[in-house]
C-alpha cells in the first residue's frame, strides 16, 4: 500500500492530539500521561519510517526493523513503569527516543533527496520537527514538575493550543501531499504507445512515475536491481529524458 507510512504518522498525530486534549478532563491520579507517552513513541517510530519512505537513501531495511523493535520495547517499558510507579524515568526515556528519532529523520532529509518534491510541504516538515522538539520536553516537564498545579497552570493551556495547532497543520499538509500524489499517480497510457514501451517497461515506468525507488520496484516485480536499472535506462532513452522528474512530467 502506497504511503502507508505517512498515513500511520498522521494517525499517530491524531492519537496524540486526542490524548493531550482529554488530559485536563481527568483527576490528577487518573492522568492520561501513559497514553500520551505511548503516542509519542508511536510518533517517533512513524516519523522515522515516513522519512525513509519519502527520501532516496541506502539505509538497509534491517535498521527500520530495529527501530520498530526498539519502539515496541519502549512501549512495554512505559507500561511497566506505570505499574511500578516509575513514570519519571519512562518520561525521559521517551523524550530521548523521540528526540533521537526526529533529529535522525531531519539529518536524513537534509542529506538525501526526496523521491517526490513538494517544497512547501518540506518546509512545513522542518518547522514541525523543530517545534515538536521544543514543545514535547516542555509539555512533559510541566506535567510532572508541576503535577498538582498543572491542571490550572496557564502554560498547560497554551501548550494544548500549540500542540493542537501544530498537529492540525501537519495533518492538513500530509493530507494535501497524499492528495497531490493520488492525483498524479496514474500516468497517461497513450504515452506508452507513443514511445513503444514494452509491457515490462510500462510497469516500471508507472512505478517510476509514482516515485517508487529502484529497490522497491525490484521487490514488487520480483526482478533484480540491475534489471530494473537497465529497464529504466531504456525507458529514459526511448522517451528522450534524463531524469525521473522529466519522465513523470512526460507521462502526465
Amino acid at each position: 500500500m502506497e504511503n502507508r507510512e505517512t498515513i500511520g504518522f498522521t494517525i499517530s498525530l491524531l492519537l496524540l492530539l486526542i490524548s493531550i486534549s482529554v488530559s485536563p478532563l481527568f483527576q490528577e491520579e487518573e492522568t492520561t500521561t501513559l497514553s500520551t507517552l505511548l503516542c509519542m513513541i508511536l510518533i517517533a517510530c512513524t516519523t522515522f519510517l515516513d522519512t525513509l519512505s519519502q527520501q532516496k537513501h541506502s539505509i538497509p531495511v534491517k535498521f527500520q526493523k530495529i527501530h520498530i523493535g526498539v519502539s515496541i520495547v519502549m512501549a512495554v517499558m512505559v507500561i511497566g513503569a506505570k505499574l511500578l510507579d516509575e513514570m519519571m524515568l519512562a518520561q525521559w526515556a521517551v523524550i530521548v527516543f523521540l528526540i533521537i528519532s526526529i533529529v535522525t529523520s531531519m539529518l536524513i532529509t537534509r542529506s538525501t533527496k526526496a523521491i517526490q518534491q513538494f517544497q512547501h510541504l518540506e518546509k512545513s516538515n522542518r518547522i514541525f520537527a523543530l517545534t515538536f522538539l521544543v514543545l514535547t520536553p516542555i509539555y512533559l516537564i510541566f506535567h510532572y514538575a508541576f503535577e498538582q498545579e498543572y491542571q490550572h497552570f496557564q502554560i498547560g493551556f497554551l501548550l494544548y493550543i500549540a500542540f493542537t495547532a501544530l498537529a492540525i497543520r501537519k495533518i492538513y499538509d500530509d493530507m494535501q501531499r497524499l492528495s497531490l500524489i493520488q492525483k498524479g499517480s496514474t500516468p497517461n497510457e497513450q504515452q506508452f504507445k507513443n514511445y513503444s514501451l514494452t509491457k515490462r517497461e510500462q510497469e516500471i515506468a508507472s512505478l517510476l512515475h509514482k516515485g517508487v525507488t529502484y529497490q522497491n520496484i525490484a521487490d514488487q516485480l520480483f526482478i533484480s536491481l540491475p534489471t530494473v536499472k537497465t529497464h529504466a535506462s531504456n525507458i529514459y532513452k526511448k522517451c528522450g529524458v534524463k531524469t525521473r522528474n522529466e519522465l513523470s512530467n512526460l507521462l502526465r
